[in-house]
């Protein structure tokens, strides 16, 4: 315990060294270190809060319009614990004035008493508040009179700091990943809807067979839509019922607001349905496999199955509503299993998605350096192709009829094999013209492309693995 305590003086020591050859040359210093009592100090969890906590303070300092040198910055982890240290550039502010506005990022920070802030003037001498802080575990006493007394075990004073750190880790880990999968949304469907030009659809410069909505029908319900995204995420993140499906209400109030929402910014047209639908799932599950650091395409389609298990059968097979038959409902019960629609895609774990899109959509980034417009746009396209080549949509079935949906995907699947060809072009304006002429729209298959761009984003950041074929 001696050795301990002697290399934990030692390392403050050359902390103190270190601030005054800063001060030498008149320069004022901001250092950051972490109060754990007992040893060791520093450890892989208390390194990744050091490291948030730094950002932070970076991020604090910055906008009250301090400027750190940080070609200067020193990082050290010792026996007491991590430390980093930096001057301050310029004059223009004081060292007390820096140090009541460090008090103030103590204060606001979570976790900010076990944080010390310590600012050294041009001079050397250190600045104090002529605060005491109290005492992290009892809040009775000063910090500095517990610590003299041993008033507290370490022991349990470590477990109780590990616990908070561990919780503050948790919920920086939801924020990111829960931002990052509302970004992941946004950007499939505005990148769904830019892709131009596209065979019946609405894209930048064609409203296709549509008369009721154009690009910035889509732009104004996306925006709407996208307040939802990170919620939903976070319920996924959250969620640790045994019982996925007691998700489900939850999930369907979501989705019945978002239904509202667009059709009030779109004055009564059905932009998203199918994307909400689809995109509400996918949230949901990625956010929750991310949690248990389990995601893969196998993973999510285990979890889309065991969450849709009987979709078809309770909402297609059963009146829920009205006397009155639905679309799917009338499609469900003329055509059997090709007429099961968005509702038996997402039961069957989204076949369309995992055995055709992911996999042209992956081998076509995978051969690009860098994923620009033109070569996100081409990768769109082609996976557009395969889609609409196996996607039984429902919606075509129901207006146009078998025949109709069955030349559909087939002048597509033909697109698709000659794609990248000197025939393609040709090929890909006579999918359109056909489209053009009988008036059909395959916006099942636009929102099964937004989702599958949205589940390789996922998959591209959040699993290390090798892609696997479902």
């Amino acid at each position: 315990m001696e050795n301990v305590i002697k290399e934990i003086l030692e390392a403050k020591e050359m902390r103190s060294k270190e601030r005054l050859k800063i001060s030498e040359v008149k320069n004022i210093s901001v250092s950051l270190s972490i109060n754990i009592p007992g040893a060791p100090k520093s450890d892989d969890q208390f390194k990744l809060f050091f490291a948030e906590c730094l950002s932070d303070l970076k991020r604090f300092l910055l906008s009250y319009r301090i400027i750190i040198d940080e070609k200067r910055e020193i990082f050290q982890s010792d026996a007491a614990g991590d430390f980093y240290l930096v001057p301050v550039y310029g004059k223009e502010i004081s060292a007390k004035e820096i140090k009541e506005i460090t008090e103030l990022f103590e204060m606001e920070h979570s976790l900010g008493r076990l944080l010390d802030v310590d600012i050294t003037d041009g001079q050397g001498n250190p600045v104090s508040s002529g605060k005491a802080k109290n005492c992290y575990f009892c809040e009775e006493h000063p910090a500095v009179y517990c610590m003299r007394k041993q008033t507290h075990d370490y022991s349990k004073m470590r477990n109780v700091i590990k616990n908070d750190i561990s919780g503050f880790l948790q919920e920086r880990r939801k924020s990111r990943v829960c931002k990052d999968l509302a970004v992941f949304a946004l950007k499939a469907l505005l990148h769904e809807v830019s892709l131009s030009p596209k065979p019946g659809l609405v894209d930048r410069f064609s409203n296709g067979s549509h008369s009721d909505m154009d690009f910035a029908t889509f732009l104004n319900s996306s925006a709407v839509l996208s307040v939802y995204f990170r919620e939903i995420a976070e319920f996924g993140f959250s969620f640790s019922s045994v019982h996925i499906k007691d998700a489900l209400p939850k999930l369907r109030q979501f989705g019945l607001q978002m239904e509202e929402d667009m059709f009030r910014e779109t004055n009564g047209v059905n932009t998203h349905k199918g994307a909400i639908f689809l995109l509400g799932f996918s949230l949901f599950v990625s956010a929750n496999q991310i949690k248990n650091y389990n995601f893969s395409y196998l993973s999510f389609v285990n979890q889309i199955k065991e969450l849709n298990g009987s979709l078809v059968e309770n909402e297609l097979g059963k009146k829920l509503y009205s006397s009155i038959k639905t679309h799917g409902e009338e499609c469900f019960e003329k055509y059997g299993a090709k007429g099961r629609g968005i509702r038996g895609e997402i039961q069957s774990g989204l076949p369309c998605v995992f055995n055709y899109a992911i996999p042209v959509l992956s081998s076509h980034f995978d051969l690009m350096e860098t994923e620009t417009d033109e070569v996100i746009q081409a990768g769109l396209t082609q996976t557009l192709l395969i889609l609409i080549a196996n996607n039984k949509d429902s919606n075509i079935l129901y207006r146009k009829g078998e025949k109709v949906l069955d030349e559909l995907m087939e002048i597509s699947q033909q697109s698709f094999k000659v794609f990248g060809t000197n025939t393609f072009d040709s090929k890909y304006k006579e999918l359109i013209e056909y489209c053009d002429v009988n008036q059909i729209s395959p916006g099942g298959s636009a929102d099964l492309l937004a989702v599958t761009y949205f589940i390789y984003l996922v998959n591209k950041k959040y699993n290390s693995g090798i892609f696997n074929t479902i």
